[in-house]
């Protein structure tokens, strides 16, 4: 019994990856709004009444990627002790690697699909809140400051990182996270003073 049941667990999966792969690869063609179940269900080698096994539309695929994304980038907060005194940067930026390494061409494609931004603005907006949070007591409470420090440092490391996508950039992910982690949270010092 428990074996039938792995099984479609891993059978739902393998659909649900199927779609969602399909889903990016129309997303370097084609808006998102443009779009239909059927043009999906066919690039995903699947029929409609499987798709709506699945999902119930569309966007709701886009909320359960936005949901397990969200969700990943939290758990690297929780895991990376960011509101202890010790924060290491460093592992922050490379559990976040991991995590896209876990589905590297997804993520390449997400940031690369112009109609996919609302999830990298979410994200954005998640590690501003943390690092108000974070920082709140240590800038004296002037609540102005504190909101451009987090919103430049935010914006910084996800531009960091679209910006690497986009270049098909050289540089290792290990060498983008020790960059990363260098230039937002010890600034550009260190790089003008090594």
């Amino acid at each position: 019994m428990k074996e039938h049941i792995e099984k479609k667990d891993r059978r739902i999966g393998k659909t649900q990856k199927s779609i969602r792969d399909a889903l990016m690869k129309l997303l370097e063609e084609k808006d998102a709004s443009q779009i239909t179940i059927k043009e999906l269900a066919e690039c995903a080698n699947i029929n409609r009444k499987t798709f709506y096994m699945h999902y119930s539309s569309i966007d709701a695929i886009f909320d359960k990627i936005e949901d397990e994304t969200i969700e990943k980038f939290l758990l690297i907060l929780d895991k990376c002790d960011f509101f202890h005194d010790q924060f290491n940067e460093y592992a922050f930026f490379t559990s976040l690697n991991d995590v896209i390494n876990e589905d590297f061409d997804f993520y390449q494609k997400l940031i690369r699909a112009n109609s996919y931004n609302f999830l990298l603005i979410k994200v954005k907006k998640i590690l501003k809140d943390t690092l108000i949070e974070r920082f709140y007591k240590k800038l004296n409470n002037d609540k102005e400051v504190l909101n451009l420090y987090a919103e430049f440092t935010a914006s910084g490391i996800m531009s960091m990182y679209i910006e690497w996508f986009n270049i098909d950039s050289k540089l290792s992910l290990e060498d983008l996270a020790k960059t990363a982690s260098n230039i937002a949270f010890k600034g550009i010092n260190s790089i003008l003073l090594s």
